[in-house]
């Protein structure tokens, strides 16, 4: 069974961004992420090792394919730091960098505005040894495209960059249809293909031939959507002499258009297609769905017009969707079936429309058949929502909703659930236009368990969101950490929120560190950044480690007589073992806290190490011992204590003699 889930609106573009595996001692280890606005071509990204320490010199070059770009830049980093960054501007076309004594793992991101005219760039990143700059390190070295998805300039153009490779030398035959869906194009797409920097062919048009050579091609399309829905879906199929399988064969959805959804058809097989108006938070004019193998259409549907059957084959299918708005926003779903053993859910969300009203939807995995809890919380992060409605549906019926943020008990049958949420941005004059909730579905009874638990940040402005698991596998305190790296400026909002269900964690609002303590469990990280004025993009590090073990050590003297005892007591937090050293303070101790007695012989240095998730540290208590006093006898000194009592006793003599005198 797949689940399915997508949304409209903009996303961070990040290099990790699925749920996190087992607990490791470093949920997530110090890593970097650069961050795109929702109008901006998303960087490409290459992480390469260095075995060797050298001086390596990283070369950008804008190859001017189709055009020249407006601006590109490369950045590497290293962890959650920048190492080095080059930025270029035309008439420029190459920028260099340099990597003292490189060694290690390395990211490099390669991000750039692309001519308006084409939406599409192209360039190449050689890495080598500063010695020899000409000799790119195979691995390390990189070339593709900066594609601008649906333009600030004009939100119904999108591009495809796609690589291909030629085995078989010959005649191959380009076929490009406009599956009109959810209209036709305002005009046919167009084709241009490349080998390594070297234009093949531009203008290619449905029936062009082309006779290629065996090699490797990079395949650039450009296409508009219809003026009015700004959305579109056309297929390429490239095919080559008899005998091979097609080049390429592919659906490729234009304008703001829904992302197509992939699923795997396990046989051949017919297939139900419908599509489901919730009416949540209000009906749409229309929702559609279409299904596609390759650059095959399969079929279609749509809320309206009842469920549709055909037949599908086996292998990746290609699940498209489209919806137009009513008064405010809505939520539809789209479930396809199988004639056999496939059943695939998914769940589509509208876009934000005027009326200031967002609308989401989440899919929750297969719950079994029972009793369970809903909850939809505005977490006010970093502002209060200003209105909050959900609603808890399965099998395209809503079961329970609340026109306002509670929680409701609702009976779900075997299957996956579909929780519904309306939101409305932060009131005017609050002090941010951005809010974040959570909604979560749990077990009833005494001892209920979290089964499902997803943040959705709500914003008015440009703010971008990421949202992912993170699985901590052992009870223990960690530590969250977030910094701006200032490139290529600062952000102009940057933050991150620890949670699990409607409880906050942790926050860090520009950069900073916090340390929270969790039990086993899944939390939400989440992530809200919004790049400088003027600037399309922007790059910070973060990271989840395990606290490193905090240890108060102290003894109940600073110094004692040799050979006299001192008391040495300790806590410890974020420790699994301790071990001391100095004296006869050795061997294993408590890992939480202790006290032992031990005798001073001489000055010495007490040292306690402990070990836990995070590492290893280490307190040292210094005793200092003085020496025992001296004793009388022999030709030595004598104590002035016995000289006084001496004295004493002669004096009371002399008296008792004076009064025994007649």
């Amino acid at each position: 069974m797949n689940h399915i889930y997508w949304k409209r609106m903009a996303l961070v573009a990040l290099c990790s961004c699925s749920a996190l595996s087992a607990y490791a001692a470093d949920p997530i280890p110090p890593e970097t992420q650069m961050v795109a606005a929702s109008n901006a071509a998303p960087p490409v990204q290459e992480t390469f090792t260095i075995s060797t320490a050298e001086d390596l010199i990283v070369t950008l070059t804008d190859l001017q394919i189709p055009a020249e770009m407006v601006s590109a830049g490369v950045v590497v980093t290293q962890g959650s730091t920048t190492v080095a960054t080059a930025q270029l501007a035309a008439p420029a076309t190459s920028a260099t960098l340099t990597i003292t004594g490189a060694v290690g793992v390395y990211t490099l991101y390669v991000f750039g505005v692309p001519n308006p005219n084409d939406s599409v760039g192209t360039f190449s990143v050689c890495v080598a040894p500063k010695a020899s700059p000409s000799n790119c390190i195979q691995g390390a070295s990189l070339s593709g495209n900066i594609t601008l998805q649906s333009s600030a300039q004009d939100p119904t153009v999108s591009t495809l960059s796609t690589s291909l490779t030629v085995s078989t030398a010959g005649a191959y035959t380009f076929a490009v249809t406009d599956l009109d869906f959810p209209a036709a194009l305002s005009s046919p797409a167009t084709l241009a293909l490349l080998q390594g920097s070297t234009l093949v062919q531009a203008g290619i048009t449905s029936g062009s031939s082309l006779t290629l050579s065996p090699g490797a091609y990079t395949l650039l399309a450009i296409a508009r959507a219809d003026q009015t829905v700004k959305s579109g879906l056309y297929t390429v199929l490239i095919t080559g002499p008899a005998g091979t399988a097609p080049l390429l064969s592919v659906s490729v959805s234009v304008g703001v258009a829904n992302a197509g959804i992939p699923f795997n058809n396990p046989m051949a097989q017919s297939v139900m297609l419908k599509v489901t108006d919730y009416g949540f938070p209000a009906l749409l004019t229309s929702a559609s769905a279409l299904l596609t193998a390759g650059a095959v259409s399969l079929g279609m549907a749509n809320s309206s017009g009842g469920a549709s059957t055909f037949a599908a084959p086996m292998g990746t299918l290609m699940l498209w969707t489209y919806a137009a708005p009513g008064a405010s926003a809505g939520t539809f779903s789209v479930d396809v079936s199988g004639s056999t053993d496939l059943h695939t859910f998914a769940t589509g969300i509208q876009p934000v429309t005027p009326s200031g009203t967002y609308a989401y939807a989440f899919v929750t995995q297969p719950l079994a058949a029972g009793a369970y809890q809903a909850t939809a919380a505005d977490l006010q992060f970093p502002g209060q929502l200003s209105g909050l409605g959900f609603a808890v549906a399965q099998n395209g019926v809503i079961l329970q909703q609340s026109a306002t943020a509670a929680t409701v008990n609702f009976t779900a049958a075997s299957g996956n659930a579909v929780l519904l949420a309306s939101a409305q941005v932060p009131q005017a004059g609050a002090a941010s236009s951005s809010g974040l909730f959570d909604v979560n579905v749990q077990s009833t009874g005494a001892t209920a368990q979290l089964i499902y638990d997803k943040t959705q940040v709500v914003s008015a402005g440009m703010e971008l969101f990421n949202s992912q698991a993170l699985n901590i596998g052992v009870s223990g305190n960690f530590d969250a950490t977030l910094s701006d790296l200032q490139f290529p400026s600062a952000f102009s909002n940057l933050a991150l929120v620890v949670s699990q269900g409607s409880n906050i964690l942790g926050k860090i609002f520009g950069g900073g560190k916090f340390t929270f303590g969790v039990a086993p469990g899944t939390y939400q990280l989440t992530f809200l950044a919004t790049p400088a004025t003027g600037q399309e993009f922007g790059l910070y590090g973060v990271s989840v480690s395990a606290s490193v073990p905090v240890i108060t050590f102290t003894s109940d003297v600073a110094s004692v007589t040799a050979g006299s005892t001192a008391n040495l007591s300790w806590t410890v937090t974020n420790a699994t073992s301790c071990s001391a050293s100095g004296g006869s303070f050795t061997g294993n101790q408590p890992a939480t806290s202790g006290k032992v007695a031990v005798q001073v012989a001489a000055t010495t240095m007490y040292t306690l190490t402990c070990m836990g998730a995070g590492g290893s540290s280490s307190q040292t208590v210094t005793v200092t011992a003085t020496a025992a006093p001296a004793k009388s006898g022999g030709g030595g000194s004598v104590d002035p204590a016995w000289l006084l009592l001496g004295s004493a006793l002669w004096l009371a003599r002399l008296r008792r003699s004076a009064d025994d005198r007649p």
